[in-house]
């Protein structure tokens, strides 16, 4: 299994990692960065075996997985449900540098063993995993402060998936581009939740141009 000893020489030249470093020193007080480098410890062995994602350079690693999922960490409130996630991203890192409770939910289950291995090895009790659709979540019992979803369909689409499972006045943050649409009028009537911001920002010391979509949901 590979440990951070195995690679801390490779990350200490990534550049990624050295933006993220800043971030957290400037947001968190310096703090998480050895958490981040044990999740890429794990990351390497298991996406090695299950693929998760495209992302194999640590650059990439720690900016478009880390940096980009915990950009949001502002706009989580309470227990939150990461739909889609994927291998648990945005969930993973925003469960690393917050205190909130996060499920991660995915169609495709073996990917979500990445949030059981670490939830398991680094301790992080705070984060779980379901193998689930959201459209089947939303006849259970369960309801979330905030549900969350990144790289997921298109706004219409993830609105119509994510509101039903978030509170009566909770919300839904969407990750997107700054090129995408916010969701048509034609849905917002329909799930009744009402367009609260666009956050619109550049990845902390990249060209990286972002784009979050809060929406509330009725009380």
């Amino acid at each position: 299994m590979t440990t951070v000893a195995d690679i801390i020489g490779e990350l200490e030249k990534s550049d990624g990692r050295k933006i993220l470093k800043s971030y957290l020193d400037e947001e968190f007080g310096g703090k998480f960065l050895d958490k981040f480098d044990a999740i890429t410890a794990l990351y390497l062995d298991f996406n090695a075996v299950i693929n998760i994602s495209a992302l194999k350079t640590y650059d990439d690693i720690y900016i478009k997985h880390y940096l980009d999922s915990i950009a949001a960490h502002k706009y989580i409130i309470g227990d939150c449900c990461d739909v889609g996630c994927g291998g648990g991203f945005p969930c993973i890192p925003l469960a690393t540098v917050t205190a909130n409770n996060y499920l991660g939910i995915d169609g495709v289950g073996k990917k979500l063993g990445f949030i059981d291995m670490c939830a398991d090895k680094l301790g992080m009790l705070n984060i779980k995993s379901r193998h689930s659709r959201a459209e089947e979540l939303k006849n259970t019992p369960f309801r979330f402060d905030t549900v969350c979803a990144r790289a997921v369909a298109d706004a219409d689409k993830v609105l119509r998936y994510c509101a039903p499972i978030a509170k009566p006045g909770g919300r839904v943050v969407l990750y997107k581009t700054q090129s995408d649409d916010t969701v048509s009028d034609q849905t917002l009537k329909k799930t009744k939740c009402k367009l609260d911001n666009i956050v619109d920002y550049t990845l902390y010391n990249t060209d990286i141009k972002r784009r979050l979509l809060i929406y509330s949901v009725p009380v």
